[in-house]
């Protein structure tokens, strides 16, 4: 970002806005601490996830509103994040609006601009595109709220015209139009097709987000910086879906035979055809909201959260590995942690050391790692067994477990998975045509 800038201090990489940033929207206007939300698969209406958390300490201020009975249920950041794709001037927006009458306008509607790394200014046009969707956060035509004035705000495939295109405004008499978006600004958005807030609000006790003539404001959490995953491809992010590899034959999975119920909910190591299936895929999700996409290090706390049954890996009072739900994924139960040796020191770090968007350290088939669990300071190892398959006779299973020494092989490397793989194969491509506009 420091040669995107023409020289900005490394302090200045993440201390503003730019585009092909991550970034959660986060308020306290409906008396809970949430954060704008979709799916994209289904159901286009945004939503908004409660990140009241009291394990995501990144700006106490925000945090008075904690309920107790939700501290320990991890909010699910994959569906807050959205991607900053474009920044223009309200002008250069409606020149590239008049122009789409024009099938090169058509083509260009909605694409980078080859301005590369932009930071963003208050009075901006920006076009926020849904990282797990790849869908554009848009003003919808449909007004299902109470308030008839009211438009929905959703997800739509393609961002042509004006409905994805919203405006920057500083929340704060401390900023004024024109100047630089920082990280953790409060600020409010203004839809360029309908003239309307985005918002949120309460009906029937029912929190829901729409386009209103109502001013909500809006804190931006930084997730993760365009710069970074440009610059550091083939290391560890927060949010990336990758595999467990041992010994290079072998991956931590559930069994095929899997369920919640009893002796069935176990984890294992298993070799074979399972190793490009998708019940091998975990998550690792930062235990915060802030730069919760930003490096995995050393020691920093985070949840390992199995794709395919969209439970946590956790520990019960025997010391035993199993996956349990959303509500139940405490933080005491399942934080883990990676470590590049076995030792007795147990660190804890400040909230300091956690918040903020770490360093390029571990690697993708590279970097070998030993898993702690945070509570208990055990490591991820594994027991042996025979057991009796039909068609294979007897045959070597290992099932995970948590174990006070554990094993000399209990080290594993990440390999990254196809989703991860296609979603940076096309910011490589998307920062090279950048590159190759700019030079020209």
């Amino acid at each position: 970002m420091a040669e995107a800038e023409g020289g900005a201090s490394e302090q200045d990489d993440v201390s503003f806005l730019r585009t092909e940033d991550m970034v959660c929207l986060s308020c306290t206007a409906t008396g809970e601490r949430v954060c704008l939300a979709a799916e994209g698969f289904g159901n286009r209406h945004c939503f908004l996830e409660n990140i009241q958390d009291k394990n995501i300490p990144p700006d106490l201020s925000q945090c008075v509103f904690v309920i107790e009975q939700d501290k320990n249920i991890p909010p699910d950041l994959s569906q807050c994040v959205f991607v900053i794709e474009q920044a223009l001037s309200v002008r250069a927006l409606q020149e590239l609006v008049t122009a789409a009458g024009s099938e090169t306008g058509k083509e260009n509607l909605g694409k980078g601009t080859g301005s590369g790394h932009r930071t963003l200014l208050y009075g901006n046009a920006i076009l926020l595109r849904h990282l797990n969707s790849d869908m554009y956060l848009a003003c919808l035509s449909t007004s299902s709220s109470q308030d008839k004035l009211a438009f929905d705000v959703g997800l739509q495939e393609h961002s042509q015209g004006e409905a994805c295109w919203w405006t920057l405004h500083p929340a704060s008499k401390q900023r004024s139009e024109g100047e630089k978006v920082r990280v953790g600004d409060d600020l409010i958005l203004v839809s360029v097709a309908t003239e309307r807030y985005l918002h949120t609000t309460k009906e029937n006790e029912v929190s829901i987000v729409n386009a209103s003539f109502h001013v909500t404001h809006w804190s931006v959490q930084p997730y993760g910086t365009g710069i970074s995953r440009m610059k550091y491809v083939g290391y560890v992010f927060g949010g990336d879906v990758l595999r467990f590899f041992h010994g290079g034959d072998e991956c931590l999975t559930i069994p095929s035979s899997w369920s919640n119920e009893g002796q069935h909910n176990i984890v294992v190591y298993e070799g074979g055809s399972v190793m490009s299936q998708a019940r091998s895929l975990w998550r690792l999700e930062l235990a915060r909201t802030k730069w919760a996409g930003g490096f995995i290090n050393w020691y920093h706390p985070m949840r390992i959260r199995h794709i395919t049954t969209g439970r946590y890996l956790a520990v019960n009072d025997q010391n035993e590995l199993y996956l349990v739900s959303r509500e139940e994924a405490t933080t005491a139960s399942c934080a883990f942690c990676l470590r590049q040796e076995k030792d007795d020191q147990k660190v804890v770090l400040e909230d300091k050391d956690l918040e903020i968007i770490g360093a390029p350290i571990i690697k993708y088939g590279d970097s070998t790692v030993i898993v702690q669990h945070s509570e208990s300071s055990l490591w991820l190892s594994y027991k042996s067994y025979e057991t009796k398959k039909k068609g294979l006779g007897k045959v070597e299973e290992k099932q995970a477990i948590l174990h006070e020494e554990g094993k000399m092989d209990d080290g594993l490397d990440f390999s990254r998975s196809q989703e991860e793989e296609s979603r940076t194969a096309r910011v490589i491509r998307k920062c090279s045509s950048l590159f190759t506009k700019f030079i020209k």
